[in-house]
């Protein structure tokens, strides 16, 4: 994996590359292995699929992305929670239903997906 400084603040997984915020090496390092982990799904999702049919399924089909996501997150939340962090659900709900993602998924499917995850991962 090779991570690439860019402009935009959030990171993007183009296998072998991991384009990363200029200041992500500022981050956190709990931060910067969850995101990573995030990524690194990205990147065996995309081999397992194929770059050019995993990039235009990530584009024209929301339900393929929400799919895609889901599994990035999940690794992420289980990273931070391996880490002794406690997960929000709503923060979750909130980054997977924001624009970032195009209208991939609302807010409250959001929230229904990341509360059972955070609940089971947060040890309850």
């Amino acid at each position: 994996m090779q991570l690439v400084p860019w402009p935009l603040h959030f990171c993007l997984a183009l296998d072998p590359f991991v384009f990363v915020p200029q200041n992500f090496a500022h981050w956190r390092e709990d931060l910067k292995r969850s995101v990573l982990a995030h990524e690194q799904v990205h990147h065996r999702q995309q081999r397992a699929v194929g770059h050019l049919p995993f990039y235009v399924l990530y584009v024209f089909d929301l339900n393929f992305r929400w799919r895609i996501e889901r599994r990035g997150y999940e690794r992420e939340m289980w990273e931070l929670a391996r880490q002794g962090l406690k997960l929000s659900p709503e923060s979750y709900a909130r980054s997977v239903s924001s624009s970032l993602y195009w209208g991939m998924i609302d807010y409250e499917t959001a929230l229904k997906w990341a509360k059972p995850v955070v609940e089971k991962l947060n040890g309850r």
